[in-house]
């Protein structure tokens, strides 16, 4: 892939987040996404869902529902009283950049609401400060994998795709895609956080070389207990013997893994027996024989 800026990770969640400290940058994110008209924006410390797959919609949900319960808190705080606090809170809307594909079609972006079954028609409340009805809820998907630049439809949303996707830009950017772009670019970075930017992208970098590590000893834990179980399937037939050969290089190479991303402190001895169903006990006779 041509990068737009060599080098720039946009998605690096302490570039993202200087990014979104910007509420000019955000206001205008927010704004073509969700086709909101946004005229103020105040930052807060923010939440990073990381797109692992598995039930990645329900913690995004949960968020949402989360953010919910402290709005009202708020309002509990500077005295609104508990029947009062529907005519004060605000709708929660919430936009997710992901690396990968996640749903099961070639749409780059996706905003889903709450929509009446047979009509189709937006469940849309009023809320205090808002002069129409709004979506109690909203949630926005960027998938940055099925950037196609042949498939652009409204180019003020795909536009965020080729910025976080360090794309090329197909049209001149504006002047907040530009501003924006500085930021990638660390122009303006104070030597504190070119350093700490600098920290971040090294351990990126060993924790992807570790996780690739891992993957060929489990290629090749694989590979050797095959080679086994096809040795031994000379004497007890061949094809029990691959299936036996098969099953034993699979954990031989889950075993090998746990251990290596417990000796590089990437995960507990606790969580590491629980996901190989041993002991502590078991697991530390396992982890002495691999030194």
């Amino acid at each position: 892939m041509k990068e737009r800026i060599k080098d720039a990770r946009p998605m690096m969640d302490l570039m993202a987040k200087k990014i979104f400290s910007n509420p000019e940058i955000t206001a205008q994110f927010i704004s073509d996404i969700l086709d909101l008209p946004v005229h103020h924006v105040k930052i807060l410390d923010g939440t990073q869902i990381h797109d692992h797959q598995f039930d990645f919609i329900k913690r995004l949900w949960l968020y949402q529902c989360n953010q919910v319960t402290k709005n009202a808190d708020e309002h509990k705080k500077e005295g609104v009283e508990t029947h009062r606090l529907a005519e004060e809170m605000l709708p929660v809307y919430s936009i997710a950049i992901m690396q990968k594909r996640y749903f099961n079609d070639e749409e780059m972006i996706h905003v889903y609401c709450h929509k009446e079954r047979k009509r189709n028609d937006e469940l849309k409340v009023h809320f205090k400060g808002f002069e129409e009805e709004q979506n109690l809820s909203l949630m926005g998907f960027l998938e940055l994998e099925k950037y196609n630049e042949d498939k652009i439809e409204e180019y003020k949303k795909e536009r965020w795709i080729e910025f976080f996707g360090n794309q090329p830009y197909t049209q001149k950017p504006e002047k907040i895609l530009e501003q924006a772009d500085r930021i990638v670019s660390r122009i303006d970075w104070t030597k504190e956080e070119r350093k700490m930017y600098d920290e971040r992208t090294r351990y990126i970098q060993a924790y992807l070389g570790h996780l690739a590590t891992v993957e060929k000893e489990k290629k090749d834990a694989r590979m050797e207990g095959l080679a086994e179980g096809i040795e031994k399937g000379k004497a007890e037939g061949i094809v029990e013997g691959i299936e036996t050969g098969k099953a034993h290089g699979i954990e031989y190479g889950k075993k090998m893994m746990i251990i290596s991303l417990i000796k590089d402190g990437l995960l507990s001895k606790e969580e590491g027996a629980k996901r190989l169903s041993i002991s502590l006990i078991e697991l530390d006779e396992y982890m002495s024989a691999e030194e």
